[in-house]
């Protein structure tokens, strides 16, 4: 989410100066300002605080744009404190200056108090940083972090300040002044000055939208709505189609519904009027209305008749007095009328292209007027393009001369030529790129995305939280959900991309039938059902979905819902828990119960090692030494810990070698360990281990000295399957330090010592021991 912090600058003087109650008139008309520029763009007002406010964008419920909001919103209010300075510190002859600072982050939010007060807030770094930065800003400036400034590139201006040195922050922090709000047409302006990656896996519904033209085109009206999920491509489809209309006699009209829209009528429609007149953000009144008639003469319509609707429409009050006897329903209808006439004469000109992107966003007063516009489309040179998501249901899309157009997939060579393209010029190891195409599922936006975040942060995916791009996409629609529907999503999430309905049954706390919720989230596009071997099971249709999904639980939460279904392994396996090792250790592991987790990661390595699955042990038995860390030192973590230590060097030793410094380490700690625990049972092996290390090392001496402690510890012990190996360590050393009679003997009492069967080992020494 995105925190806003907005305070009055030098409040302390101004309140000397104009004594409470003037100073109490000013801030109450201040908050009253902020409240209306906040909630315009779904934000929250959570805290006033003295002289100022806290904001939230993105929650209590998740907007995927919730960082432009706020910057909007701060503009807006900006723009706001200026309008309305005369009612501000004017009248007590003072000059009023606010400061705001933005910062995007995860953040806890949540009710904090008791039952006396309850306040709802934002708690972490996020929010610290969010205060520092309006702390830091001049009087009259709107400052963003860096983390902001990536998710409203290329929607507003900024202007980047020398970094500084803020409280609490080790590092220096970049901040940005917002200078400006950019016109956007399109998404695609989202990215700034980045090149666009190359077009592939669309040129079939690129040839299709080229023939509904020529068909729109020879008088036969068509409507396109082209439905797919958030960054599959929609935008860069009508892009692309656009491109290929240079030099074609047409006009191209351009306007999109808001995400803070739905309470903004005829938003979109606006967009496409201003857009067809010619008229920017800097026009005023007169201009506006200059344009306005110039384009209703251009197309034949009277304008003393039709200019005043449209005038109203686009905020311009002089020229509308003749509107002030009709009753809003009649404004409508004549407005509609006025629009669609408009569109009909300018088709009769030149073929016409309509496109209104984000329908799903639409308000309701546009959607009435876009059905109006859907009957006359048929008899007229007009191509209407639509963009939206699933779960969106065009009114229109009965009509014969209407076509539904849905986005597929991209296929795994055409997700790697985005990635490639996305990458440029900076290499990524083929392996790396896999994992990107995989964890996409051949989305075009999550694809390049995830190969920026993976340039810029780390060296695998694995080590990349969702950025924040898509997270944001997919966290505003898991919010829509009803509450029950998102608390069953999150369950899921714990358990993997794919559950059976039973094992989220038996974790599931019971506040709502489990069947319905499914049926629900399968007909959203969350989940879809298949069939296996053990019976019905449901899978993410996204596996980011799941991971943001997963991500959005606190803690506390996580881990509870962890333990649950690590109980609930135990029980379904009872009779064959060895085949849920694997899930038992990954639920505990991610729970508090460090005993059981440790005890099913052991058992998974263990079983991985067997199977000579070495990289798997070494992840499990890593894993495991790390959840130890985190209990008191006692004898039985000492144990567990050597058990961990001496499983974790034999593997070390079939993946890296004997040489490797890896192979050292972990035996010397074992050797700690077991001299602690006093345990020569266990010993035996890790001094062995160290034997080969120092032996592959050359480090003759220490070798030697190391197989000498194998002879007294095999004796001691008694154990008659450790005296042979003893004498053949004695041996081999014995021998490449050049002392081939006392080699000799070593190996002969080996020999003698060792079973017929298995006395391989120490004749092939024998054999490399000079005479």
């Amino acid at each position: 989410m995105t925190v806003l912090f907005c305070d009055l600058a030098n409040s302390t003087a101004l309140a000397e100066r104009l004594g409470p109650e003037h100073m109490h008139t000013l801030l109450n008309r201040f908050f009253a300002l902020a409240l209306d520029a906040v909630h315009r763009y779904e934000g929250t007002i959570n805290q006033f605080l003295g002289d100022g406010f806290m904001a939230l964008f993105g929650a209590p419920l998740a907007h995927e744009d919730h960082a432009r909001r706020a910057v909007l919103a701060a503009v807006a209010l900006q723009r706001a404190l200026q309008d309305h300075h005369a009612e501000l510190g004017e009248p007590y002859g003072v000059t009023c200056a606010f400061r705001l600072g933005l910062n995007t982050g995860l953040v806890v939010v949540g009710s904090i108090g008791n039952n006396l007060r309850m306040d709802y807030s934002a708690i972490g770094d996020t929010t610290n940083l969010a205060a520092r930065l309006q702390q830091l800003a001049e009087p009259g400036t709107i400052l963003v972090s860096d983390a902001t400034r990536r998710l409203v590139e290329g929607a507003v201006h900024l202007e980047a300040l020398p970094p500084a040195q803020v409280k609490g922050k080790t590092e220096l922090v970049t901040p940005y002044k917002v200078v400006g709000i950019r016109s956007q047409r399109s998404p695609l302006a989202r990215h700034g000055d980045r090149v666009l990656s190359q077009f592939v896996g669309r040129e079939r519904e690129l040839a299709a939208l080229v023939e509904t033209l020529e068909q729109a085109e020879s008088g036969q009206g068509q409507v396109v709505g082209i439905v797919a999920e958030a960054g599959s491509g929609k935008s860069r489809l009508l892009y692309e189609f656009r491109q290929r209309l240079a030099g074609r006699r047409v006009t191209y009209l351009e306007g999109r519904c808001l995400s803070y829209g739905c309470a903004m009528p005829y938003h979109p429609i606006i967009d496409l009027l201003r857009n067809n007149c010619g008229i920017t953000d800097t026009d005023g009144p007169e201009t506006i209305a200059g344009k306005l008639q110039g384009a209703l003469h251009e197309v034949g319509l009277d304008v003393e008749a039709s200019a005043p609707y449209l005038l109203q429409l686009l905020g311009v009050k002089e020229g509308t007095e003749p509107l002030a006897a009709l009753t809003p329903e009649a404004i409508k209808t004549r407005t509609f009328e006025t629009l669609r006439q408009m569109s009909l004469h300018g088709s009769q000109q030149r073929p016409l292209i309509v496109e209104i992107e984000d329908l799903h966003w639409c308000d309701n007063t546009s959607e009435d007027y876009l059905a109006w516009l859907v009957e006359s489309v048929v008899g007229a040179a007009i191509l209407l393009l639509l963009t939206y998501r699933p779960g969106y249901r065009p009114p229109w899309l009965d009509k014969s001369y209407a076509t539904q157009m849905a986005l597929r997939h991209l296929a795994p060579q055409e997700s790697a030529t985005v990635v490639r393209s996305a990458r440029q010029h900076h290499a990524l190891p083929e392996p790396l790129e896999q994992i990107i195409i995989t964890k996409a599922e051949g989305n075009p936006f999550f694809l390049e995305e995830l190969t920026r975040a993976v340039l810029d942060h780390a060296d695998a995916v694995a080590d990349v939280a969702v950025p924040d791009t898509i997270q944001g996409v997919l966290m505003a629609r898991i919010d829509r959900l009803p509450e029950a529907s998102k608390r069953l999503l999150q369950a899921a999430a714990v358990l993997g991309r794919a559950f059976s309905p039973h094992l989220l049954e038996m974790i599931w706390d019971r506040t709502s039938l489990l069947a319905p919720l499914l049926l629900d989230l399968t007909r959203l596009e969350f989940l879809f059902e298949r069939t296996s071997a053990e019976g019905p099971m449901y899978v993410f249709k996204h596996a980011l979905t799941q991971d943001v999904a997963y991500e959005s639980l606190l803690t506390i939460r996580r881990q509870a819902l962890h333990a649950a279904a690590g109980q609930a392994l135990e029980m379904l396996y009872a009779p064959r828990l060895e085949d849920a090792y694997d899930s038992l250790a990954y639920h505990y592991a991610r729970t508090d119960n460090v005993a059981k987790a440790v005890a099913y990661l052991t058992l998974v390595a263990k079983n991985a090692a067997r199977n000579s699955a070495h990289v798997e042990a070494i992840t499990h038995l890593t894993q495991g030494l790390e959840l130890l860390q985190t209990l008191p030192a006692t004898p039985e973590r000492s144990q567990q810990e050597l058990v961990l230590h001496i499983a974790l060097g034999a593997s070390l030793l079939a993946t890296k070698g004997q040489a490797a410094p890896e192979v050292q380490q972990t035996y010397a700690r074992a050797r700690q360990l077991c001299h602690y625990l006093e345990d020569p049972q266990q010993l035996f092996p890790v001094l062995r281990g160290l034997w080969n290390y120092y032996q592959v090392h050359a480090e003759l001496q220490t070798a030697y000295t190391l197989s000498e402690q194998l002879l007294v510890l095999a004796q001691q012990v008694q154990d008659p399957g450790m005296l042979p190996a003893a004498h053949r360590a004695s041996g081999s050393t014995l021998s490449y330090m050049g002392e081939p009679a006392s080699a000799l003997t070593h190996l002969m009492q080996g020999i003698a010592l060792h079973a017929p069967s298995s006395s391989a080992p120490l004749c092939s020494s024998m054999g490399r021991t000079p005479a």
